[in-house]
C-alpha cells in the first residue's frame, strides 16, 4: 500500500512538476517574445520580476480553470434562453396553425352556403328571366354580327373602338349574368343606325395611309360609302382597309384601264354629277381584278417557248414591213418608167426588160421571147424573195405554239407527281405555259398568213405588169415581121 500510494504521489508529482515546467516555459517565452519585439521599451524601463514559485502557479492554473468554468457556465446559459425562445415561436407557430385551420374551415363552411344560396339565385334568375331569354339571345347574336361588320367596314375611320363595347355587351348577353338595361339597348341601335347612315356617304378626311414599303404618311382620302376609299394625293389611285389592323394601305397596283382617270375627274367635279367605278363587295372583286395578269406577265408565263414565238413574230412582220416597203419603190419606179418607154433605165425592172429587148432587136422571135421570159423571171425572184420565210413563219408559229402545251403539260403532270392534286397554285404555271404558248402561235400565225398573202399579192401583181409588158413587146415585133402573133406559154398573163 505505501509502495502504490508512493507511486501514485510521485505521478501527481511527476504531472505538477510537468504542468509547472510547462507554465514557467510559457511566462519564459512570453517574456523573450516580449523582449524581442520592445528592445527599446525594456533598455528604458525593466521589467518587475516574475514569481516562479510554486504557489504562483498554482494560483495561475487555479484561475485559468475558473475562467473556463465561466466560460462554459456562459455558453449553457446562453444555449437555455435560444431553446427557450425557440419552443416560444413553435408554440407561437402551431397556434396560428391552429387559428388557421379552424378560419379555413369556417371559410369553407361559409363557401358551401354561398354556393347554394348562388345556385338559388341562378334558379331564380333564370325564372324572372323567362322569355327575355331568347331577347338576349338575339342581342348576343347581332352583336357578335356587327363586331365583324364594323371591324371590315372603313367607316371605322370616323368611329373607332365600336367593337370594344359590342364584344362586352356580347359577353354579358352570352353568360345571362346580369339582365340588360334599356342603355345598352339603345347604344345597340344607335351603333346599328350610326353605321346605316355612314354607309351611305360619301366622305373626305385626312387619314394615315400604309405604303407597300411600311411607311406611313398622312394623306387626303375620300371614303365612298363602304365600298372604296380612293385619293389623289400624290396621284389618283384606290385604297384598302386592312381590317387586321385597322388602317388604310395602299395596293400593291391600281387596275388598268380607265379607273384611275374616273377618279382624277369624279375628285376635280366641284358640282353636278360624275362617275366612279366602286367595287360593291367592299374590295374583294378589286383585289383579284389587280391579280389579273398583265401582258407582259402573260407573255413570262410562256416561258422559253413564248419568247421564240414572239421572236417569229417580230422577224416576220419587219420582213414584211420591208418587202411591202420594197415593192412600193420598185413601183413607182416601174410607174416612171412607163411614162418613158423610149428611155430605158436599168434602176427598175421595167427599165432593164425594156433593155433586153432593144439589145436583142436583131434576133429572131423565138430567140427574142426566150430573152424576155428569162428577164421576166429574174425579176420575178428578186421581186418576191425572201417572200417564202413569211409562209415558213405562218407554219411553224402554230407547231411551236403545240410544243410549249405539251412542254407545259409536261410541267403539269411532273407538279402533280410531286405534290399531288390538293393545291392548284402547283399546277398552274404549266396550265399557263400550255395555254398562253398555244395563244402566242396562232397570233403570230394568223397575221404572219395575212402578211403574206398581202406582199404575194403585191409581188404578183408587179410580176404580172413585167409579163403584160413582155407581151406587148413580143407582139409589136411579130408585127414589125409581118408574121402572124401567137402567145407563148412563157409570156402568158
Amino acid at each position: 500500500m505505501r509502495n502504490a500510494a508512493g507511486l501514485g504521489y510521485s505521478r501527481y508529482a511527476a504531472v505538477w512538476l510537468l504542468a509547472s515546467a510547462a507554465l514557467v516555459f510559457n511566462v519564459a517565452s512570453a517574456q523573450s517574445s516580449a523582449q524581442n519585439t520592445a528592445p527599446a521599451k525594456a533598455a528604458k524601463k525593466a521589467e518587475p520580476a516574475v514569481d516562479y514559485s510554486l504557489d504562483a502557479i498554482l494560483k495561475l492554473v487555479r484561475a485559468d480553470k475558473q475562467a473556463e468554468a465561466a466560460k462554459l457556465s456562459e455558453r449553457e446559459t446562453r444555449y437555455q434562453q435560444r431553446l427557450s425562445e425557440a419552443e416560444q415561436r413553435r408554440n407561437k407557430a402551431l397556434a396560428t396553425l391552429a387559428a388557421r385551420e379552424a378560419e379555413g374551415r369556417r371559410l369553407e363552411q361559409i363557401f358551401d352556403g354561398n354556393k347554394v344560396e348562388l345556385n338559388d339565385k341562378a334558379k331564380l334568375l333564370k325564372d324572372k328571366i323567362g322569355a327575355l331569354k331568347e331577347l338576349f339571345g338575339v342581342f348576343q347574336q347581332n352583336a357578335s354580327d356587327l363586331i365583324g361588320a364594323f371591324v371590315g367596314s372603313p367607316t371605322s375611320l370616323q368611329y373607332p373602338d365600336r367593337d370594344i363595347w359590342l364584344e362586352g355587351f356580347a359577353n354579358r348577353m352570352k353568360n345571362a349574368s346580369e339582365v340588360t338595361s334599356a342603355d345598352d339597348i339603345k347604344i345597340l341601335w344607335f351603333e346599328m343606325q350610326r353605321e346605316i347612315v355612314a354607309r351611305g356617304e360619301i366622305v373626305a378626311m385626312p387619314a394615315p395611309v400604309r405604303s407597300v414599303n411600311g411607311d406611313v404618311t398622312d394623306k387626303d382620302i375620300v371614303r365612298i360609302g363602304a365600298f372604296n376609299l380612293v385619293t389623289r394625293d400624290p396621284q389618283p389611285a384606290y385604297l384598302d382597309w386592312d381590317a387586321g389592323k385597322q388602317q388604310v394601305i395602299e395596293m400593291p397596283r391600281q387596275p388598268s384601264g380607265p379607273y384611275l382617270a374616273e377618279i382624277d375627274a369624279y375628285l376635280n367635279v366641284q358640282q353636278g354629277l360624275s362617275n366612279v367605278s366602286i367595287d360593291p363587295t367592299g374590295g374583294v372583286l378589286l383585289s383579284l381584278f389587280i391579280e389579273k395578269p398583265n401582258l407582259r406577265e402573260r407573255i413570262d408565263q410562256g416561258g422559253l417557248v413564248g419568247y421564240m414565238i414572239l421572236a417569229l413574230g417580230v422577224m416576220a412582220l419587219v420582213l414584211a414591213l420591208l418587202k411591202l416597203l420594197d415593192i412600193t419603190i420598185i413601183s413607182l419606179r416601174v410607174a416612171m418608167q412607163q411614162r418613158n418607154l423610149n428611155a430605158p433605165a436599168k434602176g427598175n425592172p421595167l427599165g432593164r426588160l425594156l433593155q433586153v429587148y432593144q439589145d436583142n432587136r436583131q434576133v429572131d422571135a423565138e430567140t427574142l421571147d426566150m430573152r424576155l421570159h428569162d428577164r421576166v423571171q429574174k425579176e420575178d425572184g428578186r421581186i418576191n424573195r425572201f417572200t417564202v420565210f413569211l409562209a415558213i413563219i405562218a407554219a411553224v408559229a402554230p407547231l411551236m405554239g403545240l410544243l410549249g402545251t405539251v412542254v407545259g403539260m409536261i410541267n403539269t403532270f411532273q407538279a402533280i407527281t410531286l405534290y399531288g392534286t390538293g393545291d392548284p397554285q402547283t399546277m398552274a404555271g404549266g396550265i399557263s405555259q400550255a395555254l398562253i404558248t398555244t395563244v402566242l402561235g396562232l397570233v403570230v400565225a394568223v397575221p404572219a398568213v395575212l402578211l403574206h398573202a398581202m406582199v404575194s399579192a403585191r409581188g404578183k401583181g408587179m410580176v404580172n405588169v413585167l409579163k403584160q409588158r413582155a407581151a406587148l413587146l413580143m407582139g409589136d415585133r411579130l408585127e414589125q415581121q409581118g408574121q402572124p402573133q401567137f402567145t407563148a406559154p412563157a409570156t402568158a398573163v
